[in-house]
């Protein structure tokens, strides 16, 4: 039988040269970054779901978010220091790692990513139920006053 350590790719990871000769390491964004960086900025989410793969949208929609996820891209997430660092960056050398950090966070592109989370959302069959709008005539003919017999109380 497989277990998870079978299954599990190592990280993988890409080396970004940016300007001034330097080399960062980053990796793709995991789960709990996504979750995190979701969390932090709600309308990232809504705008990169409209984007899909449009890379052009996809930068336009990044703003202040751009630092947090380069920093998570650097397993820094979460630090202060490190996301306003990142948030410095030239921004030709802010796109290059944000480029970095989304071909190995969706190596299949965001539109794949997209399609299996809307699997994810499980809904029941529509249960169908039948309304008459008409009253339907009795079934038995009307009683007249001489059939019937009075209560007595």
């Amino acid at each position: 039988m497989t277990d998870l350590l079978d299954i599990a790719p190592a990280t993988a990871f890409d080396v970004v040269h940016i300007t001034g000769n330097k080399r960062i390491k980053v990796r793709g964004l995991h789960g709990n970054d996504i979750a995190t960086i979701a969390a932090r900025f709600p309308d990232l989410v809504a705008q990169l779901a409209a984007a899909g793969d449009n890379v052009v949208v996809l930068i336009s929609s990044l703003g202040v978010a751009i630092g947090p996820i380069i920093a998570a891209g650097c397993d820094q997430l979460g630090d202060e220091k490190q996301e306003a660092a990142a948030g410095r960056i030239l921004f030709e050398d802010q796109i290059k790692l944000v480029k970095a950090i989304y071909d190995l966070t969706f190596p299949n592109g965001l539109s794949s990513f997209m399609e299996t989370i809307k699997g994810l959302a499980v809904t029941e069959p529509e249960k169908r139920i039948k309304v008459r709008s008409k009253t339907s005539p009795s079934a038995s003919p009307p009683s007249s006053a001489t059939d019937s017999h009075r209560i007595m109380q």
